[in-house]
């Protein structure tokens, strides 16, 4: 597939992804009694429009990036039955929180599709080091490692924060040998030298498949560890521990899309699972002008009994509104910079 076509796949494919979320916010919308103005796939000048008996607007933009759900009275002091801001507040937060959850629950789908098609990889031992830990526990190269001191290994990047977590000097590592399962115990696993656990192999990775109710327990995990990853990726940066080539964002994310479609549909499919997780989990952050900033302020509505004026909610949102465009620009030229430098990806 020639570049030209892989990126107006990737395109696509992301909009895919932004239809879901606001499908999302559509669908809790309509079953609660909101006016819906306008649903919209794309960006742009509209190519084709048609309203529904419920005067809800539907439309095709010019450019295949994006969409939205536009509530009557949602940024405007419309005020009727069935207007935005005239709404229970449990309502509004229904339809808030639908958005996001609605790209979890897609990522889960997803990895459960992508898991039971093609299975997962999992960590197996490519090399035991002679006088090592797990030399003398008995591990031989071609093991697969599926439990770690007691608890399941999901997922292949787990396997060495595992290791170095066991807070004791043994531990038990349950492995997979010929079809058979067998569990071995490691000794004085603690380096003093380095200062962390080595137990002495070199992983790789051995594709395994799954029924279905394996597959189904491992997309929720693999929903959860994007969660967690992303929360600790924040916490770097706000520490200050984080660089310019860890970020992605417009380019670098169709850059990515675009590779796995000339690469296969296993990896586009792994890919639209992390970006449709990391799309809810980000919505759910309580930034100004997503929907997670638009719940902090129903929550202090619950908890004062009345709204905050919608002024000023407007002007926080406006203001966020801004500084999004501003760390969009940002990471564009970061993305840019990156792909040219040839240290993204």
């Amino acid at each position: 597939m020639s570049t030209a076509l892989s990126i107006l796949a990737a395109l696509l494919l992301l909009s895919l992804l932004v239809m879901i979320h606001e499908l999302g916010h559509y669908f809790a919308g309509r079953a609660l009694g909101f006016s819906i103005l306008e649903f919209s796939i794309g960006m742009g000048p509209k190519l084709l429009k048609k309203k529904d008996k419920h005067g809800t607007e539907f439309s095709l933009r010019a450019f295949p990036i994006g969409g939205m759900c536009r509530f009557e009275g949602e940024d405007e002091n419309v005020v009727n039955e069935k207007s935005f801001n005239a709404q229970k507040v449990w309502k509004r937060i229904i339809v808030v929180l639908a958005g996001p959850i609605t790209n979890l629950v897609f990522a889960i789908l997803l990895a459960f599709v992508t898991l039971s098609a093609f299975g997962d990889f999992m960590p197996a031992i490519y090399e035991v080091n002679q006088s090592s830990p797990a030399e003398a526990a008995g591990m031989q190269a071609g093991d697969v490692i599926t439990e770690i001191d007691g608890k399941p290994v999901r997922f292949y990047f787990q396997t060495v924060d595992m290791i170095l977590a066991v807070e004791s000097k043994d531990l038990t590592i349950g492995v997979l040998r010929n079809g058979a399962e067998k569990e071995l115990y490691l000794k004085n696993i603690y380096n003093e030298a380095q200062g962390k656990n080595l137990i002495g192999v070199t992983i790789t990775t051995e594709r395994m498949k799954f029924g279905a109710g394996e597959s189904a327990l491992r997309s929720v995990n693999y929903v959860t560890a994007t969660l967690v990853e992303t929360f600790r990726f924040l916490g770097r940066a706000l520490q200050g521990n984080a660089s310019s080539s860890d970020a992605a964002g417009p380019v670098a994310i169709v850059a990515i899309i675009s590779e796995a479609v000339r690469s296969s549909g296993e990896t586009v499919l792994r890919q639209l699972v992390l970006i449709s997780a990391s799309l809810g989990i980000m919505n759910l952050l309580p930034i100004p002008a997503m929907d997670g900033g638009r719940l902090v302020f129903m929550i202090i509505e619950v908890i004062r009994g009345k709204a905050i004026s919608q002024e000023k909610e407007g002007m926080v949102h406006f203001v966020g509104l801004i500084l999004l465009f501003g760390l969009i620009i940002f990471l564009t030229f970061n993305d840019v910079s990156n792909l040219l430098k040839g240290t993204f990806g």
